[in-house]
């Protein structure tokens, strides 16, 4: 079965092929969150510092995870959660160009008013 021809959209955007090739950039990244929890606690009547905690919460098979953390690995999961995030807004960027793209170069339906 043959694919239907793409629209001629032309090549893309200096921006777009950036931005392309920021996101080919090798690296880890990890989806979820870290913390660094210090903790408080009444021993005996007094007030005693506990921690500081590091934990990682995310999402995994629809579930709700959490895994307690060395400091090694919390500043390590820090690191590849930035790169999600930074990564998953060059994703948003792309399809907003792509979309303004579409809009501009394909024809569209003609509109009554």
């Amino acid at each position: 079965m043959k694919a239907p021809p793409e629209p001629p959209l032309g090549a893309p955007p200096a921006a777009y092929a950036q931005l392309l090739a920021e996101l080919a950039r090798p690296g880890w990244f990890c989806q979820g969150t870290v913390v660094c929890r210090p903790l408080r606690r009444k021993v005996r009547g007094r007030w005693v510092a506990k921690g500081p905690y590091y934990l990682w919460t995310g999402k995994h098979r629809g579930k709700t995870v959490c895994h307690a953390l060395s400091p090694a690995q919390y500043a390590v999961a820090k690191a590849a959660i930035e790169a999600n995030r930074h990564r998953m807004a060059i994703l948003a960027r792309l399809q907003a160009l792509t979309l303004q793209t579409i809009l501009k170069k394909v024809p569209g339906v003609v509109k009554r008013k």
